[in-house]
């Protein structure tokens, strides 16, 4: 693209796919363990095992994916055959990961799980790289890919959040005409997987369609032999070459696990630390619909005012510290009685603040990782677009990965009880949950914050890249 601002559309139509990502990672992030441990009956640490075994198959995966994107050449381009043939495979493979047999051992459905959820995040994989790779094609201006990964995380966010919401719109109905809270029902998640699978479907096409025609303004790589050792030797050296990409790619995989234990928990506090009910958990989906906006107006006036590391170490540091006062509180005796409505008020509030900054900080982190391709692209001589965000895809999946097992080994050394139910879980089994995950949760932030304060670049550096690449806007 020559202009340096891009048309409302194409940043639309960009980050409308993202929807299909999005749900994926809410269900992994916040649904996945939950519903695996408290309705279809699995062990916690089993449960979160086999979400931490599936990142040892997308640390193969990603950055494979990423390399063949990056050197396909087709009439559509580099990424779009990836786009397309991802989208059946996707919602397939979706709704199957939510009806598990219900007969299965705890082994048998430790497989299950394990294997359904490797080949959904491979599909998943075969679109989310080729598709975020558009973006440091689409434009090269340093403020203008926060704009743009802000409608990316929009529409991911909204994705994610529409199903939220409509599934507890559902539990609500369902548990109020019913006998049985809806949250613990398989059939809930069934129709779930089911409605999931055919939104992520349309988000997928929709991209695809939407970006089809810009593929002849995008870059069209050389005829590339591609062997096992030519294959490793670009792959290793495209992901080591960049000191400031693998300080972001470490940091980006610590505040992910960081993140993830909160995610993975987020279920297992609103029903059993707080007490909330479906409508209570439905009322904080709805007020999050407005974090995003957050992002579009102040990620890029934040990158352009005092820069993009600067930004991100700020905004984690103040989503840490709202995403766990409560948490702060409830180990010391401080929160409110669970029948009081001061409990929703002060973790609606605290999420809310904590999402919001997670936003600005993931955004702008996204468009830290899109600045290093044009410095690789200098020392190396090829535009890997795919293969350097296949990394940070596989940073972004350890939160629902190895965040995941934390969670799944905090609740069992804390001896969760088998079948929870809400107001009967032992204090002190909360207590314990709420120490593990507070103590964790604070070495890891800090040591990601540092991380980030070890990053160079700025505006000025990767404009002077550009220069040395003659790319030239106007």
């Amino acid at each position: 693209m020559k202009d340096s601002k891009l048309p409302v559309s194409t940043k639309v139509l960009y980050g409308f796919g993202s929807m299909a990502f999005g749900i994926k990672d809410n269900a992994f992030a916040y649904f996945l363990l939950f519903v695996y441990v408290q309705v279809f009956g699995l062990s916690p640490d089993l449960a979160g095992l086999a979400i931490l075994l599936m990142l040892v198959f997308d640390a193969v995966s990603d950055p494979l994916v990423g390399y063949f994107s990056d050197n396909t050449k087709t009439q559509w381009g580099r990424r779009h055959p990836y786009i397309y043939l991802s989208a059946l495979p996707v919602c397939i493979s979706f709704f199957v990961l939510w009806i598990p047999p219900l007969d299965l051992s705890q082994f048998e459905l430790f497989l299950y799980l394990l294997f359904v959820g490797i080949f959904i995040r491979t599909a998943i994989t075969f679109y989310e790289i080729p598709s975020m790779a558009l973006g440091p094609e689409l434009s090269k201006d340093y403020v203008e890919r926060s704009s743009l990964l802000s409608y990316r995380y929009w529409f991911g966010w909204w994705g994610g959040l529409a199903v939220w919401c409509s599934l507890w719109i559902f539990v609500v109905y369902s548990s109020y005409t019913g006998t049985t809270d809806a949250r613990y029902l398989p059939s809930t998640w069934q129709s779930y997987g089911l409605a999931c699978g055919v939104v992520m479907f349309i988000a997928i096409m929709v991209t695809g369609l939407g970006t089809h025609r810009h593929i002849n303004d995008l870059f069209s790589p050389e005829p590339n032999k591609i062997s096992v050792k030519n294959t490793l030797k670009q792959l290793w050296e495209t992901l080591t070459v960049s000191r400031d990409y693998l300080v972001l790619f470490l940091a980006g995989i610590i505040t992910s696990v960081a993140s993830g234990i909160a995610t993975n928990l987020t279920l297992f506090y609103y029903s059993f630390f707080w007490e909330f009910t479906p409508l209570n958990i439905l009322t904080i989906g709805v007020t999050l619909f407005l974090t995003p906006f957050v992002g579009i107006l102040i990620s890029p006036y934040l990158a352009g005012r005092f820069g993009k590391r600067n930004t991100i170490i700020c905004m984690f540091l103040f989503a840490f510290i709202a995403e766990n006062i409560a948490i702060f509180l409830l180990i010391f005796d401080l929160m409110p009685s669970n029948d009081t409505p001061y409990v929703l008020a002060i973790v609606l509030v605290c999420h809310w603040i904590a999402v919001a900054a997670q936003i600005i900080s993931y955004t702008t982190l996204g468009s830290m990782v899109f600045d290093t391709v044009e410095e690789v692209e200098k020392i190396t001589g090829r535009r890997m677009e795919g293969t350097l965000l296949a990394a940070r895809s596989f940073a972004a999946k350890c939160m629902s990965g190895a965040g995941a097992f934390l969670a799944g080994i905090i609740l069992t050394i804390s001896s969760w009880p088998s079948g929870a139910v809400p107001g009967e879980v032992a204090s002190e089994t909360i207590v314990s949950v709420a120490i593990y995950v507070l103590s964790i949760s604070t070495a890891l932030w800090l040591l990601a914050l540092f991380v980030f304060s070890r990053v160079r670049m700025t505006k000025a550096s990767h404009e002077n890249n550009l220069d040395n690449l003659n790319y030239s806007e106007s």
